[in-house]
This record gives structure tokens, sequence and C-alpha cells, in this order.
């Protein structure tokens, strides 16, 4: 048995130990489906671990980043396309593809697992009817290669902040990202702020609960129209009901996918659309694509006339 594989079972009896108390409770692991679900979400953490000590965080004012220009003035409050994504960090063949595909015609992107290789960067530079703003959770310091949230649009933003964890992922001690973006709607007086998510992932529901009241303390504070999206990683039903009921605190609405084709950890949905002062006009999961392990989510809202 050559070291990487030595290092790799070590580290896989460390995390199943470190995480017994994360996987007991509501989850029967006893199933092939859920044992398949352990296996693939360790072996992406025990990867990331393997070049843990080429990791490095950002210092604060190193976060943002952009790519493009913005093409248009403000979006139409008639109709605001949105896709919501995990892109898996461009690792599937089939990334480019689909993503070109998924893109067209939307509005805003809002996009999780964003990985700054020669792939990912030719394509947002290429893209050039949309204006990337990125918040880097880690860099790989061997290639200088940023990971991440990114948050696209046609449409300038006219604020832009993020929020770090103070939570971070065990072991790796990696944290996740929060990125708040707000964008002009036209004849509205009120911009549209968009959430982006990367929730934290192998911890307890307190760890995620630290992650969201953060964020919550934003949407409170904000009485116009809101979008709140990405991967929760909500893969116990623990999580999903602290998720739903504070959701439904600030006032939230979740929005319904039929059929529900979204990726699923434990048989629950990981990816969300949650809003505020909107209507929505469709909703849809684009299930079979595979440019990723998770399923893009597809949403068409309007603005609420009150």
């Amino acid at each position: 048995m050559n070291k990487n594989r030595i290092i790799s079972t070590f580290l896989v009896l460390v995390l199943l130990a470190s995480f017994q108390p994360v996987f007991s409770g509501d989850q029967n692991l006893g199933s092939k489906e859920n044992k398949v679900s352990i296996y693939r979400m360790l072996w992406r953490y025990i990867k990331d671990e393997l070049k843990s000590r080429r990791l490095r965080i950002p210092p604060l004012k190193d976060v943002m980043s952009e790519i493009g220009e913005p093409t248009r003035g403000a979006l139409s409050k008639d109709s605001i396309k949105v896709l919501v994504w995990n892109m898996y960090k461009g690792d599937k063949p089939d990334w480019e593809r689909d993503f070109l595909f998924l893109a067209r015609g939307h509005d805003i992107l809002v996009l999780q697992e964003m990985y700054l290789g020669k792939t990912m960067k030719r394509v947002f530079n290429q893209h050039t009817e949309y204006h990337y703003k990125l918040a880097t959770s880690f860099i790989y310091k061997d290639e200088n290669i940023r990971t991440g949230l990114a948050t696209a649009a046609q449409v300038e933003p006219t604020s832009v902040f993020f929020q770090r964890s103070n939570v971070l992922e065990p072991v790796i001690n990696t944290p996740k990202m929060s990125l708040f973006t707000h964008y002009p709607i036209k004849d509205h007086d009120k911009d549209l702020m968009v959430i982006n998510i990367h929730a934290i992932n192998f911890v307890t529901t307190w760890g995620l609960a630290q992650q969201i009241k953060e964020i919550a303390k934003v949407i409170k504070a904000y009485d116009g129209p809101t979008i709140f999206a990405g991967d929760f990683n909500t893969w116990s039903e623990e999580k999903i009901r602290y998720l739903k009921h504070q959701m439904h605190r600030l006032n939230l609405t979740e929005v319904v996918f039929d059929p529900d084709t979204r990726m699923r950890t434990f048989k629950n949905p990981l990816d969300y659309v949650f809003t505020k002062g909107l209507v929505l006009k469709s909703a849809n999961v684009w299930g079979d694509l595979d440019g990723s392990d998770h399923k893009a989510l597809d949403v068409e809202f309007s603005v609420e006339i009150k």
C-alpha cells in the first residue's frame, strides 16, 4: 500500500470517527444509497485534505475579485431569470458545455464551487455579457487557484459584500462564504438583494445555524425584494427543519420544484431558493444534465406590486 493510500485510509477512519455525532441521530445510514452518499462526501473531503497543506485562506481585503463588465443598466421588474448551480469546481467533462447552455438568457447567475483554473477563467472571460463578482473561500497555493462563490449579472451591482463563516470545516479548517449583491430594478425604488450561499458542510446543525444567523441579520435589516439561494448542505432532516423554520421566521418563501429532481444526499435536497417581495413565474430543475454532481435550478420572477 503506497503512502497516499495509507494517508487516505487513515483519514477515512478519522473522519468517520469525527463525524459520528453528526451522522448519528435521524439518519438511517444502513441503505446502499446512504453509504454511497457518505463515501462520495468523504472522498471529496479527503481530496481537499490531501491538498490542505497547500491551501491558503486569503486576508479579508483579498477575498473579492471580478471578471467582465455589465451590459445593461437595470433589471426588469416584469421578468428576472435566475440560475442557481453548484458547479463541482468544473470537474465534470461536460461542465463547460452545460454552463454555456444553462447561462443563456438569464439575468443573474448564482454559482457555488467556483474554481478559477484555466478552463473556468477562460469561460468566464469569454462570457462577455456578464459581470462576475467572486468571493474566495480559499486558494490552492501551488497553482494560485481561487475557489468559492460567483454571482454574475448583466447589471452593475449597487452594493457588494460578503460574509465568511466563523465555523470552519473540520480537519481542513476552511470557511464557507456568503456573497451579497444588490441590483437596481427599472422603475422600482428598491434594489434586488441576491444572497449566494455555500453552507458549512461537515458540521452539526449548530454549526450551520451560526452561518445562517449572520445572514439572517442582513435579511431582517432589508425591506426590499430578496433572493436567498445556493447549496445549503442540508443533508440531514434536522438541518432541513432548522433551515425552513428560520426562513419562515424571516418571511421568506421557498420555491417548490415539480418535478423535483434536485441533487440529494441521504434523500435530502441540498439546493434551495427562498424569496421575499417577488412573484414566482416558473421553476425548473435541469435534472438531465451532468456537468456537475448538482442539478441546476432555473427560476423566473417578477417583482411584487404592492
